[in-house]
């Protein structure tokens, strides 16, 4: 992986997103293991260590692969990029493929467009994406949506302990209309009500709602994978292999151990540059 130059959040927007979800990751990871589970299990239960190895796993899968998404350089300039004897940029297939971008002063290769926020040309640029503060393209593709499938995955399991423990163990307290209220305007409530039980009804909103975020996510960037297609080729096949290859194509060659650490090695079997081959293969398939 090579490391980008500037990888700190560029925009306002970005900025404000990006430490929201620095700050409410180990927000919710102590929330779960200190407050919910011994609330749950009892303070002296073995359950709560059961609950830890996966709490673990899965702040380490959220925070690493948040973080290789943010470091991981996947601009045009990570490649040597030449362009093909026959292709002539601004005509014919250059105006699909192949063209120049007036900003970086350089051609870009097929799917690769400039981002303004960034300030480069990405190779298979997917989108920007305001929680990481960079943009999702061929090299970062496989980290982000792995932080998307385990935020989900920690999401639920967090709900599900949360649900339980705000509405049967804690119920007494927090059934009533009040409550209501208090999700429906958790911050509004905020400036009213700053008791203990406020934020663990705040903290119990941001989960539920992060879980279906993230759920839709998940399916919406998932289906463009299978298909082998970005966000904005979301109604074209001209990039689809099948869907093994194609999740190959963003995971790399282990995608069936991926999941377990950004750290595992996975090679990616294309440079994102040279898409020609791809289109013709794929063509084969329609």
């Amino acid at each position: 992986m090579k490391i980008r130059k500037r990888f700190y959040p560029r925009s306002l927007q970005d900025c404000v997103a990006t430490a929201f979800m620095a700050a409410i990751i180990p927000i919710t990871f102590w929330f779960e293991v200190y407050v919910v589970i011994p609330g749950v299990h009892g303070a002296e239960s073995m359950f709560n260590w059961i609950h830890l190895g996966p709490a673990l796993f899965l702040l380490y899968n959220v925070s690493a692969n948040m973080l290789a998404t943010i470091m991981c350089d996947t601009s045009s300039g990570t490649e040597i990029v030449t362009v093909p004897a026959d292709v002539a940029v601004g005509t014919g297939l250059g105006s699909k493929s192949w063209h120049l971008c007036s900003t970086c002063e350089a051609v870009a290769p097929p799917r690769s467009w400039h981002c303004n926020t960034c300030g480069v040309c990405v190779l298979k640029r997917d989108h920007h994406c305001v929680f990481t503060g960079c943009c999702i393209g061929h090299k970062n593709h496989r980290y982000f949506i792995l932080f998307v499938l385990h935020l989900f995955v920690a999401t639920f399991y967090a709900s599900i302990l949360n649900n339980y423990f705000i509405w049967f163990v804690r119920g007494e307290e927090f059934r009533n209309w009040t409550s209501v209220v208090k999700i429906v305007f958790p911050l509004a409530m905020l400036m009213i009500d700053t008791s203990t039980r406020q934020y663990y009804l705040v903290i119990y909103l941001i989960n539920m709602v992060g879980m279906l975020f993230t759920g839709v996510l998940l399916i919406y960037h998932g289906r463009l994978i299978i298909s082998g297609a970005v966000v904005h080729e979301r109604n074209s096949r001209d990039y689809n292999l099948g869907r093994l290859e194609n999740i190959r194509m963003v995971l790399g060659e282990k995608w069936y151990l991926t999941w377990l650490t950004p750290f595992m090695g996975s090679e990616l079997p294309h440079n994102g540059v040279n898409w020609d081959s791809v289109q013709r293969e794929a063509s084969k398939n329609k």
